[in-house]
């Protein structure tokens, strides 16, 4: 689709969502709700949970998802394993070299050649969308192809206003979250039928209950919505600060399963609960860090005029003397970073421009708006005090945003009367696998221009996930360190490939004589 016929066409479903959500105002005060909804799926994202946080002990309820439905062994983060590229991925079922969302800080000199903008405010999002002639995001979403056949979506979120402008397409669907509402029409509605969201610095608890709420009484009961997305704020936000496997993660986590289990009983209070199906995911897995701060930010320190750092990408100023090579032989050097990866060589797209590097394609980053470095922290399998395997050379106590294979594992669930039940699959699966697969469950055809796939090995008449075929590959990129001739950098990628759908596993990283 060209630009400016993708342009168009969200102008009109910008409009058709407001329109929408007026006149659904207008009819829930006229007439009594529909005696049974339309919501068919339903998408819960837990920000953060690590598929070995699901337990019977910890999460009954999404314990039992798992058990009464199919639960995922290799589902993957898109890298950077960050929130805002995946709540994208999410949406359109795309990589960001589709869709334009890099990291969770990204530079638009377009926008504002200054400084970085935060992805995490929906109206500073709202903005840059606005200069970019509604091209933030570059890749037609799911909320779009739903809309063009008659099909309603609805975001509600407790996390942040940011995540939910973009799991809803940037403005493609309505959103309902704890510190914005879009359209602004909705508001009244909401605060009738919810009650205004919790103030800022009330308990996660609270704004993943308020947002529960918000999605049942206003997104299926109002607006009647055949597609739902729940967005949950923890564990991310608490256990950044408290770390993974203290008290305060425990706790959080329990109180996640205690939101979604008030969801399911709002299902079936409202004769859903057999009806839909339900997918559970979380936007990226959880490591310990370093506890120093930020020891990467150190390696890139002589380079601070000259550069413009978005999350784990570098850009150079023009004007300047600094080189990408220069860039790569400080990063290369230091034993915080891991995987490197840069444009790819002209005429071979396996291999980086840099020595010691891999291409963007290997991480599918290719976009017009890709910096010129992007960079990955070292990780290791270390275990913290908790016992709780994944360590990663960042700052802070706890985070997410590498190619560890604790930062990429993510969870997935799904139950409802379209999937198999009892069923645990070791079929490679990822986040952008998300749209596709919704729409395949709603009957509406997926592009062959969508980066993932229909999950079909988890729907009753998919194939076995047994029988589905797996391959393995590795890449390597290899380069001397300076000052010493007799050491090399080695960098290992891993992806799985279930057909055409090539998934990055994790890097490895050595430096050795």
């Amino acid at each position: 689709m060209r630009p400016s016929s993708l342009a168009t066409l969200r102008r009109r479903i910008q409009l058709i969502v407001t329109l929408a959500v007026t006149l659904s105002s207008v009819a829930a005060r006229e007439a009594p709700a529909p005696s049974t909804p339309r919501l068919r799926v339903l998408l819960v994202v837990v920000d953060g949970l690590r598929p070995d946080h699901v337990t019977p002990g910890t999460t009954p309820t999404l314990a039992a998802i798992a058990a009464g439905g199919v639960a995922s062994l290799a589902h993957h983060s898109i890298y950077p394993t960050v929130t805002r590229v995946n709540a994208t991925s999410l949406a359109t079922g795309m990589f960001p070299s589709a869709h334009g969302i890099l990291d969770n800080t990204i530079f638009l000199p377009s926008v504002d050649s200054t400084r970085t903008l935060n992805t995490g405010d929906a109206r500073e999002m709202q903005h840059a969308d606005s200069v970019l002639g509604g091209h933030l995001i570059t890749a037609p979403t799911m909320h779009e192809l739903l809309a063009a056949r008659g099909l309603r979506s609805v975001v509600a979120s407790a996390g942040s206003s940011g995540s939910a402008y973009l799991l809803a397409g940037a403005g493609r669907a309505p959103v309902l979250a704890t510190d914005f509402i879009f359209p602004a029409a909705l508001e009244a509605s909401v605060r009738t039928r919810v009650g205004p969201p919790p103030p800022t610095g009330s308990s996660t608890t609270q704004a993943n209950e308020w947002a529960v709420d918000a999605l049942l009484r206003v997104g299926v009961d109002s607006l009647d919505a055949d597609v739902g997305m729940l967005w949950l704020t923890d564990p991310d936000h608490s256990v950044h600060g408290a770390g993974l496997g203290t008290p305060v993660a425990d706790s959080v986590i329990r109180a996640v399963d205690r939101a979604v289990a008030r969801l399911m009983d709002g299902l079936a209070t409202r004769g859903l609960r057999d009806l839909v199906d339900i997918i559970v995911v979380s936007d990226h897995g959880f490591s310990t860090h370093a506890g120093k701060d930020a020891p990467i930010a150190r390696v890139l320190a002589p380079f601070r005029d000259q550069v413009v750092v978005a999350g784990s990408a570098v850009y150079l100023r023009p004007g300047h003397h600094v080189t990408r090579s220069d860039l790569v032989k400080a990063l290369l050097a230091s034993p915080d970073v891991g995987a490197i990866f840069t444009p790819a060589l002209a005429g071979d797209s396996t291999r980086g421009s840099e020595e010691g590097t891999l291409p963007y394609t290997s991480a599918r980053w290719e976009h017009a708006r890709a910096g010129d470095v992007l960079f990955s922290a070292n990780w290791s399998h270390a275990r913290n005090t908790a016992g709780i395997a994944g360590w990663t050379a960042q700052g802070g106590v706890a985070g997410h945003g590498t190619t560890s294979p604790y930062d990429i594992g993510a969870t997935f669930l799904a139950a409802g009367p379209h999937i198999k039940r009892g069923v645990r699959s070791r079929v490679p699966s990822a986040n952008t696998d998300v749209a596709p697969t919704i729409l395949a469950l709603l009957g509406v055809p997926v592009p062959q221009a969508i980066d993932g796939r229909a999950l079909r090995e988890v729907m009753l008449d998919g194939p076995d996930p047994a029988q589905v075929a797996i391959k393995r590959q590795t890449q390597q990129a290899t380069a001397k360190l300076a000052g010493a001739p007799t050491a090399r950098y080695r960098v290992t990628l891993f992806t799985s490939m279930v057909g055409a759908t090539r998934y990055l596993d994790s890097t490895i990283t050595t430096r050795a004589r």
